[in-house]
């Protein structure tokens, strides 16, 4: 969740820092304040385009920053799909310059446009005013009731999905075996190039024991001189090494029996054995006797011909590439039967596709039922009182990675109306009921950290504003709620209050935001109820109002 937002010259915004709080956060202010270029601010940290207009005039670049808190489970998956490490902190940066030079970074590290839009959907949920959501298209509804679905039922899709890309690859192999042409030069062809690797079966690993073994008896043949020097100088019976550590020792024998001499004469014998074995080792190692010239010549010639192939062929591995060319030869010149067996476990295939997708389809369309139903409590909640709101489902030609369903959510907002699907109920004041309510569902099930209402209360007033207020109050109870409004209802149910005005100095117009306490946050919302003067009867309305956020949370 959002822990503060920093905005530094930003249209008419110079430089503020804001430190939000979990649950309801709400921001009010006079019109033209700069509430929506917050927002703005948040939709460009997040991944909006941003347009160099947005620079403050006198400004060459604007800065934005947000730092935010982020659990460990999302932390590994943030590491996990874009490799980028938030576990300790997770702070965004995007500068734009009016140059139009933009520079994005997380935790300093810089990451393209795209990474940042993909990300932020684990995050963030922007709900702006008049905007065509997520949630109204049907595209997207399949998805939301999956959501709905996985919840009890978590790998109901495993199964499906790995029969299903089973079947897809079938499928495809089929389709490009019968539409492949056959030739028989090209049969030829690759017959030539098989023949060639035919008794190529060197592994990875045996090429590189190939190479290993060359690489060492090409260093005793290279060195065996001075490995003879050696081994004449450690074992050479008239001065070698080995053999005056001998005399030295039968020297000690002959001394009278003294303690410490034996002690000595124990210790030289046993380095005197110690020095032949090692000896000897090395000999068998690097005499120029163990030296196979006609085996580094043939292991010469074998890395040469592997490198000579590799190079022609245009792959390091060649075994993989000789089975891959008999496969080929195979499937054209057995084409029919292989055709024959391809239909054969294709249709088998098939039967269990189709019984995987009738049972996510049956599932589906129990689930379905209870998420309408949830749906229209919550849609009453919002004094929708006619609503009506059911989950259509159709079959689709063929199948596709989710089953064969095609999913539309159909409502109507008025008794006796036919419902129709989603997109063209949804109207003014409908629109913003309809989407909190189906926010008030979905996005506890997506686990987004923080939601984002700019004014989607536009448009409604008296009982049916502070039903919303009350909706994104439950809302903020899993989620951080950062809601900028007009209404007192919904001002009036915030766990937490900023008020945003601008001032003028040095002949400039800045903003400021400003934390309420809980004085300065009933005057707040007597003002958003007089829309001018306050007088004590608002300031006891204001009360009143705040103090139903009590019998809410209750």
């Amino acid at each position: 969740m959002i822990r503060q937002l920093t905005i530094k010259n930003l249209a008419i915004i110079d430089d503020i820092s804001i430190d939000f709080e979990d649950h309801l956060n709400v921001l009010t202010g006079e019109t033209g304040a700069g509430k929506s270029i917050i927002i703005d601010a948040l939709s460009l940290i997040f991944g909006a385009r941003s347009n160099t207009d947005i620079v403050s005039y006198d400004k060459e670049s604007a800065y934005i920053s947000v730092s935010l808190e982020i659990d460990d489970n999302k932390a590994k998956m943030i590491q996990e799909m874009f490799d980028i490490d938030v576990t300790d902190e997770c702070i965004i940066t995007r500068i734009i310059n009016k140059n139009g030079k933009n520079s994005l970074k997380i935790n300093g590290q810089l990451i393209p446009l795209y990474t940042l839009n993909q990300l932020s959907y684990l995050l963030i949920d922007i709900s702006l005013q008049n905007e065509s959501q997520y949630l109204l298209d049907h595209k997207n509804h399949l998805s939301l009731l999956d959501r709905f679905v996985a919840k009890s039922n978590p790998d109901y899709l495993d199964k499906y999905k790995d029969v299903y890309e089973r079947y897809k690859e079938a499928k495809e192999k089929l389709d490009n075996l019968k539409s492949k042409q056959i030739n028989q030069d090209e049969i030829e062809f690759l017959k030539f190039k098989y023949q060639e690797l035919k008794d190529y079966n060197y592994t990875p690993d045996d090429e590189t024991n190939l190479v290993n073994e060359y690489k060492n008896l090409e260093s005793i043949a290279k060195n065996a001189s001075l490995y003879e020097e050696i081994i004449d100088y450690l074992d050479n019976d008239n001065n070698g090494v080995s053999n005056s550590l001998y005399e030295a020792i039968k020297m000690l024998s002959k001394l009278s029996n003294n303690p410490k001499i034996n002690e000595y004469y124990e210790k030289f014998n046993s380095s005197y054995l110690d020095l032949t074995d090692l000896i000897d080792s090395f000999k068998k190692e690097f005499s120029s006797n163990n030296v196979d010239f006609n085996q580094i010549e043939y292991l010469s010639n074998e890395i040469t011909r592997i490198n000579r192939l590799k190079r022609k062929y245009n792959t390091n591995d060649l075994l993989s590439y000789k089975k891959e060319l008999e496969n080929q030869i195979d499937e054209l010149e057995n084409r029919e039967i292989i055709i024959s067996k391809l239909e054969k476990s294709l249709e088998e295939l098939k039967k269990i596709v189709e019984k995987e997708a009738s049972y996510l389809s049956t599932l589906r369309k129990e689930k379905s039922l209870e998420l309408a139903s949830k749906v229209r409590k919550e849609l009453e909640d919002l004094y929708l009182k006619d609503v009506s709101f059911s989950i259509h489902f159709e079959r689709l030609d063929e199948y596709n990675s989710f089953g064969f369903d095609d999913v539309s959510f159909y409502m109507s907002a008025n008794k006796g109306v036919p419902e129709k699907p989603l997109i063209k109920v949804a109207s003014g004041g409908e629109t913003s009921r309809i989407m909190l309510g189906l926010k008030s569902i979905f996005t506890t099930l997506a686990g987004v950290d923080t939601i984002i209402f700019d004014e989607i209360d536009s448009g409604v007033s008296g009982k049916v504003a502070l039903a919303m207020g009350k909706k994104m109050l439950k809302i903020a109870k899993t989620s951080q709620v950062l809601a900028i409004t007009h209404l007192p209802q919904v001002a009036a149910m915030s766990d937490y209050h900023y008020y945003i005005y601008k001032i003028n100095e040095s002949n400039k117009t800045k903003t400021i935001v400003k934390k309420l306490d809980e004085n300065a946050k009933i005057n707040e919302v007597a003002r958003l109820l007089s829309g001018d003067k306050i007088s004590q009867t608002f300031i006891d309305s204001a009360k009143e109002l705040i103090n139903l956020k009590d019998v809410v949370e209750d």
